[in-house]
């Protein structure tokens, strides 16, 4: 794999890594948006975190990528041409590689309906996270997908408000450019 040279939003059909060549240990993450800005916007700041990262433009370059390369996380986009996120976490879920099938997927939308963050949990993705981000929120729920003992993908939705139970504060953003 090479630095990322082209202009983010040239289609590829392999990993372009958003930053230099991953160090011992460090955590490789899949960005998945059709949106460059999205994908830069979120490279920068998962850059300066420590974690080494690369993007797909849509679920198909996804499905392609995690299939030719090992990645630690993946933060899927819904709403994208070509294979959307919830049909790329579906077929995700569906390899026969264990590791493959049972990679962290940390699902991403503008839509914060209880419908579908219902759809989205119940296709596989081990979390929910509306945009735009709040990034320490993010960054907090990477990291426990990360965790060796993650416990639980997900706190339960109730019906009377949409929103999670959860001990800490909610997944919802606070008019964030993430």
């Amino acid at each position: 794999m090479t630095p990322h040279s082209n202009p983010p939003s040239a289609p590829t059909h392999q990993a372009v890594p958003s930053s230099g060549q991953p160090e011992p240990n460090q955590f490789r993450l899949l960005i998945v948006d059709d949106l460059s800005a999205n994908r830069l916007i979120l490279s920068r700041l998962l850059n300066l975190t420590g974690y080494l990262t690369f993007e797909a433009n849509d679920g198909q370059q996804a499905l392609d990528c995690i299939a030719t390369r090992p990645f630690d996380l993946v933060i899927m986009d819904l709403e994208m041409p070509n294979l959307n996120g919830l049909e790329a976490i579906r077929q995700i879920r569906g390899l026969s590689k264990p590791k493959l099938a049972n990679l962290p997927i940390l699902a991403a939308s503008g839509n914060p309906q209880s419908e579908t963050m219902r759809q989205v949990l119940d296709a596989g993705a081990n979390d929910f996270l509306t945009k735009p981000f709040d990034p320490p929120i993010l960054l907090k729920t990477i990291a426990r997908l990360l965790s060796p003992t993650p416990g639980p993908s997900h706190p339960p939705i109730t019906e009377a408000n949409n929103e999670r139970i959860a001990p800490s504060k909610p997944s919802k953003s606070v008019n964030n450019p993430l």
